[in-house]
């Protein structure tokens, strides 16, 4: 298994047991919900739904489908962008200072690093789910490595 699917995987596995753990210590008293519910959700979602589902079809899709995604690099940098995001996101959240102009701010700053981290895995994706010969296709082949000619006579 390549390198960042397998820290997707991992990752999620972590953010899994925080969120597990914050959710228990919800549940002894009902009244941190109200302030760690959103932590606790986004832990979940994007921390550990998200990045199981990135790593598997990383992983996976690539393989199924006999396609190179568009831009390989991208999903390091889809790694990253969503982890500091969410890490962002709940920490402005946990320090209440979303509720500030400033901090309001920064936190938007931090879904929008969470959102392009996101975008590049669709793309990406997406483009690996296309038909042969579609514009996805053509689109991209500036970013894949050139093939020999042997190699596209020879593709299925």
């Amino acid at each position: 298994m390549e390198r960042y699917p397998r820290l997707f995987i991992q990752t999620a596995l972590i953010y899994l047991l925080i969120g597990v753990i914050l959710g228990v210590v919800i549940g002894t008293d009902p009244m941190l919900a109200v302030r760690f519910r959103f932590v606790h959700i986004h832990l979940n979602l994007l921390g550990f739904m998200v990045m199981i589902i990135a790593g598997v079809a990383y992983h996976v899709l690539p393989r199924f489908t006999a396609r190179t995604m568009p831009w390989p690099a991208g999903v390091k940098y889809h790694f990253y962008l969503q982890n500091i995001g969410l890490l962002g996101m709940l920490g402005m959240k946990l320090t209440d200072d979303i509720w500030t102009a400033g901090g309001k701010t920064i936190f938007v700053l931090f879904a929008v690093v969470t959102a392009s981290g996101l975008f590049i895995m669709i793309c990406n994706l997406f483009c690996v789910l296309m038909p042969r010969g579609s514009t996805c296709e053509h689109a991209n082949e500036s970013l894949t490595r050139p093939r020999k000619a042997c190699e596209e006579d020879c593709s299925p």
